[in-house]
């Protein structure tokens, strides 16, 4: 297991032995367009508030009707059969605040909210339809809303935005759709301010991206939507981090799979929560497949793995398909509703047929969690329940089994639908919905689970996050979806969906909650900054740590252990105080000497607390740098275009960054000895010259990567280990 940050990691990308034996390509490899870098969002106006009635609301048309059973005997037949009986016998998790984040007026009048939002270090960035706000922690507004078609600057309100922390490179993400050309536009920020600039980028695809759904992955940020043709798709998003032209695309077909018939199709992709992962995991994508459709005879979820290489040959797997306990995810046909209301007889919808947002993913020592939920009809009578299952494997390339799964919902007639859930880094579970019926008003609620409870169950009684104060009486359209996120200390939920403040009035609410006792001292390290990949570098570069302290108590003058290779080189002292919940940057006096050529850095930073209770977090992310290239026989080639990229298993990328046209170009490798131990073509790619070796049957040592255009030849040292 590995911990990574992209700010000075170069390129990652996984793989692993596929738990199904073929493997497919990619059906469209194609790039992305930068747009360039926003100003600072900070700086943008804020939209003003729109006062219409409800003649006037624009209500986002989803004319998809869900076909019904296709097979009047699916099963069950009869109740769902794992509806929890058991009451929840913990004590009630408190909320630590809520908040209001927007509101129809400051939407511009649109319908549904489309309700998407994402917790960071300092900031908590909330989406609606067509407007971004960006709060402080304490739920202070720091910017917005600001229409989307400002931000990103695409001159489009089309909508359907999401929201990303990346906590590998301590960058936000937010996207929206564009109608016109079929495209998404994604911005990504450049520094861990989300009210800053952001890099802006365009992906016209060949059907519309309807219902886009993301997630954060070591490899690329991965997308399936509601479209048709390809509906899953990677990004290459080193590139977007750094704000880099033509990052690529990936489109995948997921074989194998049965949509659902005339209704919303929504495949998940697994968005990864913490910043442990191990080095060999694919990048997965989940749906799930009724029995009720046309050519299912079996209720199960089908898992496809997506092994990316940006250079080369990416593929996705034929599906594992894991049988479930029967359930149904038919409602009334979709664009009715199927939620009652009190007091009125418009319906709401749930949306069937559909993983619900986010399928969140955590590694753990012994193994690795995949959170998935859906609504299904709890009793044939429409109401809704959440079938929650928890996906586990030991490793990176092992298949997924169900560890387990049930279907939530307590016995007093209400619905529970568009749910998200998340898990801490102890194992515990929460999961966030909405709540309604024909006498309740459309809330939100939350409940939740502690790792070694009994399976199955959900533990925590039902809390309340905000209760209806009215209902909707002109469309059936509400949500579209909802969004769990996890605090940068592993350990607290922050969830936001819709709700009803008034009649015919939704509004949205952000809360966080945790499962697990806070703890009084704990501080740690969530990022590490130090000079740029490229290189050369000096004998006295800086290193900055990015800290937190995830703890009640304020900590004050507390050291810091900075180490290289493995070897400690200064301790020093964070002067002042870090409050609790706040995070700070800290400089080291000390200096690290980068010159030496053909040398590879690890550079680590160890918080060092005393009494610190959650020792976990305390080191830093760890980091590989390359020393200084060595010479050139010619300076017509640079000798700092010649970049060296270590992938997996000791694969090595060899990459001549250039625009320029130097004519056939090959590589060879040789060991200190003078021995060739591999050779071949540089192939023309974009943005240079690029090709991967791969040296696993190489002895550890110093090796010399040479590359030649037959009359000039530049070289660098790796270390092969």
């Amino acid at each position: 297991m590995k911990k990574l940050v992209t700010t000075l990691v170069f390129g990652l990308v996984l793989s692993a032995t596929s738990f199904a034996q073929d493997k497919f390509p990619p059906v469209v490899i194609s790039e992305g367009v930068f747009l360039g870098e926003t100003i600072p969002l900070r700086d943008m106006p804020t939209s003003p508030e729109w006062n219409g009635g409800i003649g006037d609301i624009k209500v986002v048309p989803n004319n998809m009707l869900n076909a019904g059973k296709v097979r009047s005997n699916a099963l069950p037949i009869g109740p769902d059969p794992l509806v929890q009986t058991e009451p929840g016998y913990r004590e009630a998790s408190n909320l630590i605040l809520d908040f209001v984040g927007a509101n129809i007026n400051e939407s511009g009048g649109f319908l549904p909210p489309d309700v998407t939002g994402a917790v960071g270090p300092n900031h908590y960035v909330h989406g609606i339809n067509v407007r971004i706000k960006i709060f402080a922690k304490d739920g202070s507004l720091l910017a917005g809303p600001i229409a989307l078609s400002t931000f990103l600057g695409s001159g489009n309100n089309d909508g359907d935005p999401i929201v990303m922390y990346d906590q590998l490179a301590d960058r936000f993400f937010v996207s929206q759709f564009r109608v016109s050309d079929n495209a998404l536009i994604i911005g990504v920020s450049s520094t861990p301010d989300p009210t800053g600039t952001f890099f802006v980028y365009e992906y016209p695809l060949s059907s519309f991206p309807d219902y886009p759904h993301y997630s954060v992955w070591p490899d690329g940020y991965y997308l399936t939507a509601n479209k048709a043709g390809l509906a899953t798709y990677a990004f290459e998003r080193d590139v977007m981090l750094a704000g880099g032209p033509s990052p690529g695309l990936r489109g995948f077909n997921l074989g194998g799979v049965v949509r659902n018939p005339g209704a919303v199709f929504s495949p998940e992709p697994a968005n990864l929560l913490g910043q442990d992962f191990p080095e060999d995991a694919p990048g997965y994508i989940v749906y799930l497949q009724d029995d009720a459709w046309p050519g299912i005879t079996t209720d199960h979820i089908k898992v496809w793995e997506i092994d990316l290489d940006w250079e080369g040959s990416s593929t996705i797997s034929a599906p594992l398909e894991i049988p479930t306990e029967p359930f149904d995810a038919n409602f009334q046909p979709f664009g009715t509703g199927n939620v009652n209301q009190p007091g009125t007889n418009q319906r709401i919808d749930a949306i069937g047929g559909v993983i619900s947002y986010m399928a969140n993913y955590r590694s753990f020592e012994d193994h690795n969690s995949f959170l998935i939920n859906f609504n299904v009809d709890i009793d044939g009578n429409d109401t809704v329940g959440i079938r929650w299952i928890e996906l586990r494997n030991s490793s990176g390339t092992e298949p997924f089994s169900i560890y387990q799964e049930s279907t939530y919902t307590i016995a007093d007639g209400d619905s529970r639908f568009m749910g998200s859930m998340g898990i801490d880094d102890e194992g515990n579970i929460a999961l966030a919905y909405n709540v309604g019926s024909a006498v309740t008003r459309a809330g939100i609620r939350y409940t939740g689970r502690m790792e070694n409870d009994p399976l199955g169950q959900m533990t925590f009684p039902e809390t309340s996050i905000i209760e209806g104060n009215g209902v909707q009486t002109f469309s059936n359209r509400f949500g579209d979806y909802a969004q769990m996120t996890i605090d940068l200390d592993n350990r607290t939920f922050w969830h936001t969906a819709q709700y009803f403040q008034s009649n015919n009035t939704w509004t949205t609410r952000i809360a966080a909650l945790k499962l697990q006792d806070d703890l009084t001292n704990d501080v740690g390290v969530y990022n590490v900054f130090g000079p740029a990949f490229e290189g050369p570098y000096s004998a006295t570069e800086s290193i900055t740590a990015a800290l937190s302290n995830y703890g009640t108590a304020t900590q004050t003058n507390f050291p810091l252990e900075l180490y290289v290779n493995e070897t400690l080189v200064a301790t020093e002292t964070f002067t002042g105080s870090l409050a609790a919940g706040d995070a700070a940057d800290f400089t080291f006096a000390q200096t690290v000497d980068m010159s030496s050529e053909g040398v590879i850095y690890k550079v680590e930073v160890r918080t060092a607390l005393s009494g610190d209770e959650a020792p976990s977090n305390d080191e830093s992310n760890e980091c590989y740098l390359f020393g200084e290239v060595l010479g050139t026989t010619d300076v017509a080639l640079e000798q700092s275009n010649l970049l060296i990229y270590p992938l997996e298993n000791r694969v090595y990328e060899i990459n001549f960054a250039t625009q320029e046209d130097f004519g056939n170009m090959s590589y060879k490798v040789v060991n200190m000895l003078g021995q060739e131990i591999s050779r071949g073509d540089l192939p023309v790619q974009s943005n240079g010259y690029k090709t991967s070796v791969n040296l696993g049957t190489s002895a550890n040592g110093v090796y010399v990567v040479e590359v030649s255009n037959g009359t000039q030849s530049v070289s660098k040292q790796i270390l092969v280990n």
